[in-house]
């Protein structure tokens, strides 16, 4: 198989996970006690997305690391756009449903970066609350690995010489770590000092923990491998210039982080290894 073959496979793999988290954030949103509300999350989940789901449940997966990255992404949001931020890029968009959401200002431009198809099918099922979207939205068809995304960003409206929040949630499992270093680099080239990135990816011994060898299998088994984990996800990103807060999901279980709520043990499980991160270009 060519690489450009073997990436059009990963890339359609890929794809499918974006409503897995779907399914996952509306099982959130239904408990009694969530720690992730997301009530448009359910208008995502189509049969095929809920079977996957169950599939991937079945096999070891786990919730935590979607529902607490997602908690965690809204309050640093929310902070940044009340601090004056006015444009936010949702990488590997996906399933995200935060322009719908959070309600955040008429001024604020957000813009959704996902694979071709992508946002066309979540434009499609979030069509009947199409009225809730306060913001502006964008979206754009790229493949992240590629290397046209970032000027077609500046073409839709993005200003490099503005702070900026970045998005990238789910996405880093899935790349090789030549991508992500080159994602990671564009990033910075386009951003302006003050801006936020929001990410998150396995801790390394995500992959060395046997409890896991059964779901990454199956991960592999249906050409979504994941590739990528982080041993010290922080120092790498300072390397890039950015000053990091990082927390594993037992740590922000054990409350080491100031401003985000501790979330409960059921969305911590000791073999869920997982790094959230906000940092800040300096």
């Amino acid at each position: 198989m060519t690489d450009t073959a073997r990436q059009s496979d990963e890339a359609a793999a890929v794809k499918e996970t974006g409503f897995i988290t779907a399914v996952i954030r509306a099982m959130e949103n239904a408990r009694p006690d969530p720690y992730l509300s997301d009530e448009y999350a359910e208008l995502l989940c189509t049969p095929r997305s809920w079977r996957m789901a169950e599939e991937a449940l079945a096999a070891g997966g786990t919730v935590g690391s979607v529902i607490v990255r997602g908690r965690f992404g809204d309050i640093a949001l929310r902070q940044a756009v009340a601090d004056g931020i006015t444009q936010v890029v949702c990488l590997a968009a996906g399933g995200d449903t935060r322009a719908w959401r959070l309600g955040l200002p008429a001024g604020t431009r957000y813009f959704e970066v996902d694979l071709p198809g992508q946002l066309e099918a979540k434009g499609t099922l979030l069509a009947p609350v199409a009225d809730r979207l306060t913001c502006r939205r964008v979206a754009l068809s790229e493949d992240l690995r590629g290397e046209t995304w970032p000027q077609r960003l500046v073409d839709a409206g993005y200003e490099p010489d503005r702070p900026a929040v970045w998005i990238a949630e789910g996405l880093l499992p899935y790349l090789r770590v030549e991508h992500f270093t080159r994602l990671i680099t564009d990033v910075g080239k386009l951003s302006s000092r003050g801006s936020l990135l929001l990410v998150d990816a396995p801790h390394a011994p995500y992959f060395r923990d046997p409890a896991n060898a059964r779901f990454l299998a199956f991960m592999k088994s249906r050409g979504a491998a994941f590739q990528l984990g982080m041993e010290d996800f922080g120092g790498f990103l300072d390397r890039y210039g950015w000053r990091s807060e990082a927390y594993t999901l037992s740590a922000l279980a054990a409350g080491e982080c100031a401003w985000a709520p501790a979330p409960p043990e059921r969305l911590c499980p000791p073999h869920d290894h997982h790094w959230v991160v906000r940092a800040q270009l300096v």
